[in-house]
């Protein structure tokens, strides 16, 4: 058992903490920061709802919001990066477009200068009036060719120019466009990590939810039966009041070789762990109810052990506990085993600490196979953690 604890402990810490090597010179804090926050959220991804305590679905939530918060961040800032890039495209494509209509505007006047060069050498400027439909474009042309014809040389240059320039504003295009559509790729990524993130999120929070209505339930069934809990135990310290118990058999429970075994520690209270498990669920008050035991889950079938010596005052089935095993331990202290899928012990059976008394199971109002485990002094439930080691 200690072993489990220590094992579950170090999850925990994984999960809540995740070990960053110290960072050197050459790597990008934000980048470990990036790369710590993601792998939490991993780790909460892969928590099974179900089997997890509920201190570790909610330290799972929160990991998961943390998450969706600074992915929704990131999705943000590549949808900003994008519309820039689309307004790189925007501009480059609008001055390639004015670089082109220049281009054209002057391929179109040195071409009409050389063919009015070549038909009419000495430019018959009433020929031209008499061929243009008003005064109005013969005056452009006139103007045009003119500004051709004063200086042939520059407007050559303006026009070699302005194709430099139209090939750099497509290239400027085409780089724009590339980084657009890879930030839309980038976008669309964290859009689909983001998402997964929200269902896991949603999954953890909807098993949370199960998980409280079934421990409400249980709780419920529980204090039904509290009465008869109480009648039970109230008679059992009456008969040991008249004559004391018989003393412990040791070994008194058969077929115990080869059977798995709880840790055998000692705790302060007198106490061994009752089974080999995890604890998904504190003592405590869970939604406005008193949780009168601890609840740990474990595989039905695993061996349920006497967390001390003592004499089984009641074994057998009450409805919110199932099949149940009730000890009494003397000075007052009583321990419960409840949600048993078999039970091995009998009414007046006297046992040894650490013999097997039954076998997790999942009867009665359970959340799922686990031992429901109570420690009473004078019939009222404590917390049991005061007992165990």
């Amino acid at each position: 058992m200690t072993q489990i604890r220590t094992t579950l402990a170090v999850v925990i810490f994984a999960l809540l903490a995740v070990h960053v090597a110290p960072v050197g010179a050459a790597e990008d804090p934000r980048t470990a920061r990036k790369e710590a926050r993601d792998r939490r959220a991993q780790l909460a991804e892969e928590l099974d709802g179900l089997a997890a305590s509920e201190s570790e679905l909610l330290d799972a939530i929160a990991v998961l919001s943390e998450q969706v918060d600074a992915q929704s961040g990131e999705v943000n800032a590549a949808r900003q990066a994008v519309a820039s890039a689309e307004r790189d495209v925007a501009e480059a494509e609008r001055a390639m477009a004015e670089t082109g209509a220049s281009i054209d505007g002057l391929t179109d006047a040195v071409v009409e200068r050389a063919v009015e060069t070549f038909i009419r050498p000495t430019g018959d400027g009433l020929d031209e009036m008499v061929q243009s439909r008003d005064i109005a474009e013969a005056s452009r042309k006139r103007a045009l060719l003119d500004q051709v014809t004063a200086n042939d040389e520059d407007v050559i240059d303006q026009l070699n120019a302005a194709r430099e320039d139209f090939d750099r504003s497509r290239a400027e295009a085409a780089e724009a466009t590339a980084k657009a559509d890879e930030r839309r790729v980038q976008t669309e990524d964290r859009l689909a990590e983001l998402e997964a993130t929200r269902f896991e999120q949603a999954r953890l929070v909807a098993d949370l939810d199960t998980r409280q209505a079934e421990v409400s339930k249980e709780i419920e069934a529980q204090e039904a039966n509290e009465a008869e809990l109480t009648r039970i135990i109230a008679e059992a310290e009456a008969r040991a009041a008249a004559a004391r118990a018989p003393a412990p058999r040791a070994g008194s429970n058969v077929g115990r070789a080869g059977e798995a075994t709880a840790d055998r520690t000692v705790g302060g209270g007198g106490c061994i762990w009752p089974t080999q498990g995890r604890v998904t669920s504190e003592f405590g008050n869970r939604w406005g109810r008193l949780h009168a035991g601890i609840d740990i889950g474990a595989p039905t079938g695993t061996p349920i052990y006497a967390a001390q010596a003592g004499t089984v005052i009641f074994s057998g089935v009450q409805s919110g506990y199932g099949n149940v095993v009730i000890l009494s331990h003397g000075n007052g202290l009583n321990t419960l085993y409840g949600h048993q899928s078999r039970l091995a012990a009998s009414n007046g059976q006297a046992v040894s600490q650490g013999d097997n008394i039954g076998f997790v199971g999942n009867t009665g109002r359970s959340t799922g196979p686990h031992l429901h485990f109570e420690t009473r002094y004078g019939g009222s439930p404590r917390n049991p953690r005061g007992c165990l080691p």
